[in-house]
């Protein structure tokens, strides 16, 4: 099959195939805002965008970012936070599962805390260099029938003598709280 054959085909494929529903960041912001209140962390921006099905919020400060996710509803990839405990996402390096760091206390529940190695530098495709490897810490904190999936990561494996993200991550969990009405009509 030559080139011009296949783009064809697959311009034919992509036209056919239902375009994904763009959620805008305001409506995102409100399913979040329904479900619980944080702080954001001074010096940070608040992005909302829809990723694997669920509404998240984005705390960026340079590399280091915490991410506040709402997942298990319709349209999520994962439908229970045991299947979110059992994908791809909670791997590390090499495909080992992410250790325990200990507990932690979120919104009133104590929760366990993990970290795992992820990558934070690609080489380039053609080059085969070594990926160079960063930390995540992430929770998951049940929600009515739904759960949030609240990490960190800092995205170099050189630390930021400028920033101390991860205090700023313990002190956000420290902020993180559950809407109560909404919980409970879930």
């Amino acid at each position: 099959m030559n080139f011009k054959v296949c783009l064809a085909s697959l311009l034919l494929l992509a036209a056919a195939l239902p375009a994904a529903a763009k959620e805008p960041p305001m409506k995102i912001k409100a399913r979040l805002a329904d479900a619980a209140r944080y702080e954001v962390p001074q010096g940070s921006t608040e992005t909302f965008v829809t990723n694997q099905g669920d509404p998240q919020a984005v705390l960026a400060r340079d590399l280091h970012k915490i991410k506040v996710r709402l997942s298990g509803g319709k349209g999520s990839r994962y439908k229970t936070s045991g299947d979110f405990m059992a994908g791809f996402e909670v791997l590390s390096k090499g495909g080992k599962k992410a250790e325990k760091a200990g507990p932690v206390l979120v919104s009133g529940e104590r929760v366990m805390l993990f970290s795992r190695e992820v990558a934070v530098s690609l080489p380039a495709p053609d080059t085969g260099g070594p990926s160079i490897f960063g930390k995540e810490e992430f929770c998951v904190v049940p929600y009515g029938k739904q759960f949030f999936v609240l990490s960190y990561a800092y995205g170099d494996s050189i630390p930021d003598p400028s920033y101390d993200g991860l205090a700023a991550w313990r002190q956000f969990l420290k902020t993180f709280r559950l809407v109560k009405e909404a919980k409970a009509a879930k």
